[in-house]
């Protein structure tokens, strides 16, 4: 079987999730082909060595320079993210979708794995093609609605959307308008990779809940050590933007000489942290989940860290990028697993950004102090309190039992049946 696989190549776990399966894939005998942007090309083939990958660049940056965004980005709607990267470009995303539609068109693929790529769907249904999804159910239609824990907060307030420029490209190939942005993110088959209790969708026939996409917990580690460890992993960069988290980090590193500290990360930590006595390093992409392995809390934005950690029974602070992170980041702390960063429990901000719209504000926190000290406070209070150990290990088991559930690559292939 061929089997064409892409990602949305903001964020580190989109790709985790798509290597994982493209190397379970080629394990059973099957052809994987993954297009990645020319930026990422070089992390697939670190990742998925065996399969062939196509540079298709997905996002207008070169094209456009990305425009800024709120600490806390696209409540209530993807097209707060898609506007600001300039995706209301309908030039561009007719381009795109076409390139896709060459790459699938070359390759003939039986199958297209989806995650979050905003104009494969369309370039799948031209080439009619079955695809199976990758996604959390705030990115589908019978999921709750993104940014649905702060509805209340909407009130009078109108939406910018993003449909015209996808709609101009669906009727170049003669496919149906979207009538919800999140319909590029569905598929014939969408793969869950979390377990019914942390994300509730609606019955419906498509949806199956897989648990964790990646490798499952190693055995238990019994190397003792002195002080717990606590493992930071925020993907920023990416055109998320710049915080006053990684300073926190490293005044509470600092002060806490009770905790071991590990950091995953890039550049902008580095002048930040040396290595000590309670300070392990910046630990390389390709240890992430041996250090999940040994953790006793990891700091998160909240997506795919998120549930990796939980089934390691690891509870988790969660400090999120998007509205739906932050969902997630309720949904442990209403099972008593983690906690979210208190800040974010305040109102949302709404401003006009002109690049974005010119008249319909944004809704994001603009602006969102992170101390040392309530750094510090929320990670004390989740190591000596044992209870939330015990929640994430409630959790950790559902995750297990989803993942166990199904054999992944018979799924896959059931969809082009």
């Amino acid at each position: 079987m061929r089997v064409v696989l892409s990602f949305w190549d903001g964020g580190e776990g989109h790709l985790a999730r798509v290597a994982h399966l493209a190397t379970l894939l080629h394990e059973r005998g099957d052809r994987c082909l993954i297009i990645s942007s020319r930026s990422k090309a070089a992390r697939v083939r670190a990742l998925a060595p065996e399969a062939d990958i196509a540079e298709v660049d997905n996002r207008p940056e070169l094209r456009r320079t990305p425009k800024p965004m709120p600490t806390y980005s696209h409540a209530f709607r993807h097209a707060q993210r898609r506007l600001a990267l300039g995706f209301g470009d309908p030039d561009f995303v007719t381009a795109n979708t076409g390139h896709m539609l060459e790459v699938l068109r070359s390759f003939r693929p039986h199958v297209v794995i989806n995650d979050y790529h905003d104009t494969l769907r369309t370039a799948a249904d031209a080439a009619r093609v079955p695809v199976v999804s990758l996604a959390m159910a705030h990115g589908l239609r019978s999921g709750p609605a993104l940014g649905s824990w702060k509805l209340h907060e909407l009130a009078d307030h109108p939406l910018p959307g993003c449909l015209d420029s996808f709609n101009h490209s669906r009727e170049r190939w003669g496919l149906p308008p979207y009538e919800d942005e999140r319909e590029t993110f569905e598929g014939d088959l969408v793969l869950l990779p979390t377990c019914p209790v942390l994300d509730p969708v609606q019955p419906h026939t498509n949806n199956v809940h897989v648990g964790p996409l990646m490798t499952p917990p190693a055995l238990p580690n019994h190397r003792k050590r002195r002080r717990p460890l606590v493992v930071s992993y925020l993907a920023e960069g990416n055109n998320r933007p710049a915080s006053d988290y990684p300073r926190a980090l490293s005044a509470m590193v600092r002060a806490e000489r009770n905790v071991d500290f590990a950091v995953l990360g890039g550049e902008r930590y580095l002048r930040y942290f040396r290595t000590g006595d309670t300070f392990l390093g910046m630990v390389p992409a390709q240890q992430y989940l041996a250090l999940l392995d040994e953790a006793d809390l990891v700091i998160t934005h909240g997506g795919t860290t998120l549930v990796h950690a939980l089934e390691r029974s690891v509870p988790v602070l969660c400090l999120p990028w998007t509205s739906s992170e932050a969902a997630w980041a309720v949904r442990v702390e209403q099972h008593g697993a983690g906690l979210m960063y208190p800040a974010y429990y305040r109102p949302l901000e709404w401003r006009v950004d002109d690049a974005v719209h010119p008249s319909i504000p944004l809704a994001g926190h603009w602006s969102l102090q992170i101390t040392a000290a309530e750094l510090l406070h929320s990670v004390r209070r989740i190591l000596d309190e044992p209870s939330y150990r015990s929640a994430a290990n409630d959790l950790g088991e559902q995750l297990s039992a989803a993942r166990s559930s199904f054999d992944l690559v018979d799924l896959v292939r059931s969809a082009t049946r």
